[in-house]
């Protein structure tokens, strides 16, 4: 079974032991997808519409086409964001796009994506339940308590405090433009944009080192003005 961090990683061990011009068909093979998947996705998917598609790497078409194949989550999610940049589609509810600050991805700049397999992580941030005690969510279990004394409502608190937690908790983040969930990945040369890869968020510089390395090495032939001053 494909998982999404396959999708989005790259093994170091693949870029010491594979030759970089076989290593776009030994990526293909890792996404369990074919070079004519990944052809029909381009020529097929509308989200490629309304702009030059070239400035979409051959790295994150297959990337999408593995997502959309194996229906990992939704590629309109990725799509959608593209269009977003590109000032062709609507304006959508996640985090606004930021440069990288940081070696070896300085330089580069990152967009997020938000699918529905990202939103326990966005819950989780909502109500900071990674901290030992959240006083958000111990007022929002106030506030349900008390809302529900004064008008008991037909299922109970459970509900009530269900619906808050996730329907309101939700909307309240979307409309804050606070959605997260993974990167776009992509560069700006002459006032154009250049897309690169989906990524999962890094947290060391280990991992954007594995990030930087698997751009260069399958995207740099492809754009090769992008990484002339790049580490």
């Amino acid at each position: 079974m494909l998982y999404l961090s396959c999708v989005l990683c790259y093994r170091p061990s693949v870029s010491r032991t594979l030759s970089r011009m076989n290593l776009y068909s030994k990526l293909i093979d890792s996404l369990d997808i074919t070079e004519e998947d990944v052809e029909f996705f381009k020529d097929n998917n509308p989200g490629f519409c309304g702009f030059d598609s070239s400035r979409v790497s051959r790295l994150l078409v297959a990337q999408l086409a593995s997502v959309s194949k194996h229906r990992i989550f939704n590629s309109f999610s990725v799509t959608d964001v593209i269009q977003q940049l590109e000032g062709i589609g609507r304006n959508g509810c996640a985090k606004h796009e930021e440069p990288f600050r940081h070696l070896p991805l300085k330089g580069f700049r990152k967009a997020h994506f938000f699918d529905a397999r990202f939103l326990m992580k966005n819950l989780i941030n909502h109500w900071r339940l990674d901290s030992e005690e959240s006083s958000k969510l111990g007022a929002l279990c106030s506030r349900v308590a008390s809302e529900e004394e004064k008008s008991p409502s037909t299922y109970g608190w459970q509900g009530r405090l269900a619906h808050e937690f996730t329907i309101s908790g939700y909307e309240e983040r979307a409309k804050q433009k606070k959605l997260t969930g993974e990167w776009v990945i992509f560069s700006k040369y002459d006032d154009l944009n250049y897309y690169l890869c989906i990524a999962k968020h890094s947290i060391s510089k280990e991992e954007d080192e594995k990030i930087y390395a698997l751009i260069k090495a399958i995207c740099a032939h492809e754009y090769p003005f992008l990484f002339n001053n790049a580490a």
